[in-house]
């Protein structure tokens, strides 16, 4: 389990001016970190149930964010949680061929 996340959504929820939702956020991360303490060693941990206010919160934010805009941070979160020193190869476009299709014969 990566904690990083975690700890991010608790500083972001205790900051003076978080927003509802951030301290909703950091009480669920609380949540979290406080089912992994009371799990048994080798026994699954229970499932935290998702609040559907918060992720309709969530998405509702994210509607008014361009789709290119949501890829980018995407790429950029996937690249830094690569371990140092790793390489990314060059990604070519994607090329289709266009194969022409004779129109179909009028009886």
């Amino acid at each position: 389990m990566d904690i990083e996340p975690i700890l991010t959504s608790i500083r972001n929820a205790v900051a003076p001016d978080a927003s509802s939702e951030a301290r909703t956020a950091g009480a669920t991360a609380c949540r979290a970190i406080l089912a992994a303490l009371e799990s048994t060693a080798g026994q699954p941990m229970a499932t935290a149930t998702l609040n559907p206010a918060a992720v309709a919160n969530a998405v509702a934010m994210m509607r008014n964010v361009a789709p290119d805009q949501l890829l980018d941070l995407a790429i950029a979160k996937l690249r830094a949680a690569l371990p140092a020193g790793a390489s990314v190869p060059p990604v070519s476009p994607i090329k289709f061929h266009i194969v022409p299709v004779p129109p179909p014969r009028v009886p």
